[in-house]
């Protein structure tokens, strides 16, 4: 192939790239915009996609081209969100709520809770409960998940109310003993269900 013939066979190749690419920027944009604007802000979301669209052209050879690009857009999505998060000191933010949620709603109805915190408490309690005994898993499954009275849990477990209280106090402690103790266990599940809902 002479050079004239090499060089235009490149161009072409190369215009082709960037339609494609710009085709699938013209897709995507508002997706990732909008995703980005509710887990950031409308200024900061408009970088972060910028750059996640900028880092595909980058590695445009590289990418996959059928329909597990959107998971790859999504998932590059996520790692630069949570690196908002981590860089901003959103992320140390976000652990702080997380310990008012579990201080303040353990033991209580927590309706007013937002649903994600609602599920991230509930996802971190689930984690924490292996480290206490049957008996006590149970007991606290009904005066947290069910808000039981204690009487009622006593009537359940075969012991009288004053027991229950007692058991439960201690069970409450054990849990957050652990919680605290186990920073990454609230990073990894943050990732998971606060900062990556992302779908």
């Amino acid at each position: 192939m002479s050079a004239l013939k090499k060089i235009s066979y490149q161009h072409t190749s190369c215009t082709s790239a960037q339609a494609d690419y710009e085709a699938v920027v013209a897709i995507y944009w508002d997706k990732l915009l909008g995703i980005a604007s509710a887990k950031t802000n409308p200024h900061d979301a408009f970088d972060i996609v910028q750059d996640v669209l900028m880092s595909l052209w980058v590695k445009w050879e590289e990418v996959p081209k059928d329909e597990t690009l959107e998971f790859y857009l999504l998932h590059a999505l996520k790692l630069r969100v949570f690196n908002y998060y981590r860089t901003n000191g959103r992320y140390q933010a976000h652990l702080k709520r997380l310990e008012v949620v579990l201080n303040d709603t353990l033991e209580s109805s927590d309706a007013l809770v937002p649903d994600v915190l609602h599920e991230l408490k509930d996802a971190i309690v689930s984690e924490a409960l292996d480290i206490l005994s049957p008996s006590q898993r149970q007991l606290f499954i009904l005066r947290v998940n069910y808000h039981y009275s204690y009487r009622k849990i006593a009537e359940q477990l075969g012991i009288d109310a004053a027991s229950a209280r007692v058991l439960y106090s201690r069970a409450l402690k054990q849990v957050k003993a652990h919680i605290k103790s186990n920073p990454a266990l609230s990073a990894s599940l943050i990732s998971s269900l606060m900062v990556f809902t992302i779908s």
